[in-house]
This record gives structure tokens, sequence and C-alpha cells, in this order.
């Protein structure tokens, strides 16, 4: 079964950068990355999700972009496998 959630960002600050995420524009919550220690929270859920399937999933994607994108953070991304 494929995977996908979309990332759109919403706010970046020098400190953190804020993205809704879920698996499609109409269903998203929001999640934030701090830049200094990579650590995520999840601000609001995807609607209607039980699980954090989708937020550990695009924790996971805004992690390897601050490591291995010299913390450039796009307008939007995904997640997919």
């Amino acid at each position: 079964m494929a995977t996908y959630v979309l990332l759109v960002k919403e706010e970046e600050t020098r400190d953190f950068v804020v993205y809704k995420f879920g698996p499609d524009e109409n269903s998203l919550g929001k999640i934030k990355l701090s830049k200094s220690d990579g650590e995520c929270e999840e601000i609001e859920k995807v609607p209607g999700s039980t699980t954090n399937f989708y937020f550990l999933r695009a924790a996971s994607k805004l992690i390897r972009i601050l490591k291995e994108n010299d913390g450039i953070f796009p307008d939007r991304t995904s997640y997919a496998s």
C-alpha cells in the first residue's frame, strides 16, 4: 500500500517552521519543527485521524530536510513511500 503525506508551509521564522500536513488539501493538521534541536510538535491533529500515522511521516520528512537540505524548507513538499 502506498503512503502519501502532503506538507504545505504555513510559517517560518529563524527558530521554527510550521507546516500543514495530511493526506490531501482538505484534511490537514499542523506540525511545528524547532530548527535548533529538530523536535517536532503536533499543533493540530489531522481531522478524522485517530493515530499519529501522518504526524510521524511529516516529522520524518521535516527532520530530513533540516539535516540534508541546509535548513532550506520548501513551500510544498511530500512524504511518499
